[in-house]
């Protein structure tokens, strides 16, 4: 590898909350990358145990690691926006302290957006872990390139800890709107990929972790988030895409057997167009998990809109 000096310099995003084992594993895969070209801020949420214990036993002697601290509890998109304002690189990259990198997740990334300069974000493939099971982690294999009118319809980019972004692209785009409870990853990248194109490392570049231990984005406001989500995009979205969206918020009302009927009746979408959707997204679900194969929806999903996002 070039000398680091060579290399862009690439702002690691890693905001905590009161999680100190987490944030230690998700520290210890920044540090382990083969790309060392790094700065790494870690945003405190206002941890009743500081975070700066943890990162002082992680790694107390690397200068490529802050720390900034957040004096009340203000919900991660706050805690991103504090580190995007502090960050020096042109490359961003972002991970929730649950998530893990593989050690040529950075490295990859960088690669990716060098070869190709009008790329604003890269994303990659990813492993689903959950805590505890003894059943096997499954790869998620989205689909391999996707345009600005797909990501409307869905959220192809996905987590945080998944994608790179490129500043001097995006320009006065790369901030989270603060007011969304949820979903503001999605909202990012639709403004970024407008702005520029995204691409897709089709590697296993991070593992995902699902446990039982409070989220930094709560889950439970995923139907608000979609309300402003669709509130705040609805002008510029195709109406099939429109009524898409409309049929997932009724999706989310009520739990159980409550829930299960609320997604049935929301495959009948004014559109004969969009029930098709709706109903193949389920069924993509329902193939996904029998296949041990989450990202098959995803493609499918990807395919049936078309890269011009007029379903």
């Amino acid at each position: 590898m070039a000398n680091t000096a060579t290399r862009p310099l690439v702002s690691v995003v890693l905001p905590t909350h009161d999680r100190p084992h987490r944030l230690a594993g998700a520290l210890t895969s920044v540090l382990a990358q083969t790309y060392r070209s790094l700065e790494v801020l870690v945003v405190d949420d206002a941890s009743s145990r500081p975070a700066e214990e943890t990162v002082a036993l992680v790694c107390a002697h690397d200068s490529r690691v802050r720390v900034l601290r957040l004096e009340t509890n203000s919900g991660a998109a706050v805690a991103r926006n504090t580190a995007l304002r502090r960050a020096g690189g042109e490359l961003i990259a972002f991970l929730d302290d649950d998530d893990r990198w593989e050690p040529d997740k950075v490295a990859k990334q960088v690669e990716e957006l060098e070869a190709h300069p009008d790329l604003g974000i890269v994303s990659c493939n990813y492993l689903i872990e959950h805590e505890p099971s003894h059943s096997a982690a499954e790869v998620f294999r989205g689909p391999s390139t996707f345009t600005a009118e797909q990501v409307q319809w869905a959220n192809f980019p996905g987590s945080f800890s998944f994608v790179m972004a490129r500043r001097s692209a995006l320009g006065d785009e790369l901030w989270l709107d603060e007011a969304f409870p949820s979903v503001e990853d999605w909202d990012l990248w639709l403004r970024c990929v407008r702005r520029a194109r995204a691409g897709v490392v089709n590697d296993v570049l991070v593992r995902q972790v699902f446990h039982a231990e409070r989220r930094l984005s709560n889950p439970s406001s995923e139907s608000q988030g979609l309300e402003m989500f669709l509130d705040k995009h609805a002008p510029s979205l195709p109406a099939e895409c429109r009524s898409f969206i409309a049929a997932h918020i009724r999706m989310q009302r009520g739990e159980g057997w409550t829930k299960r009927g609320a997604v049935l009746r929301s495959l009948l979408a004014p559109s004969a167009r969009v029930s098709a959707i709706l109903t193949l997204e389920q069924v993509g679900k329902q193939l996904g998990r029998l296949r041990s194969d989450p990202g098959l929806v995803n493609r499918a999903l990807a395919r049936m809109i078309g890269p011009d996002g007029i379903a």
